[in-house]
């Protein structure tokens, strides 16, 4: 299991890494200029501007993260087949084994529909919180 954990990390962090140094990098520096005039510290500084500011580019970080987990099937099928006693089985190892080395498609295409509308729920709570946050800074403006 913490193999499969390791190649996860080892293969999907670099991008997220990306994302949030681009987001962090955005952020203007005048405004910590203009916190530090206002004796504002670091970490309030860090709290009042940077979290806000690098917080959308950090929740399509999670977003793209929690899809890649999903499309983790072939580190996972690669290295265990599942594990032993189905110890490191996903999602997706287990709509393979039901669909094709069971035939039990009922139990695969369900799995797979869960999978879909899993997704689909949280691209949506994303988006109503980024709607959310853009609406709120127009009224601000």
């Amino acid at each position: 299991m913490w193999g499969i954990c390791t190649i996860s990390i080892w293969h999907h962090l670099p991008f997220t890494f990306v994302i949030l140094n681009a987001a962090v990098i955005s952020v203007p520096r005048e405004l910590y200029e203009a916190a530090r005039v206002d004796g504002a510290t670091a970490l309030q500084s860090l709290w009042t501007i940077t979290i806000p500011i690098i917080l959308p580019a950090a929740m399509l970080a999670i977003l793209f993260r929690y899809i890649f987990a999903f499309r983790m099937f072939s580190e996972a099928w690669l290295v265990t087949k599942g594990g032993p006693v189905q110890l490191t089985e996903i999602l997706g190892t287990y709509l393979y084994r039901a669909g094709f080395r069971f035939s039990d498609f009922g139990a695969a295409a369900a799995t797979g529909w869960l999978m879909v509308v899993g997704s689909l729920v949280l691209a949506l709570f994303y988006l109503r919180t980024m709607n959310r946050k853009s609406f709120a800074n127009d009224q601000v403006a």
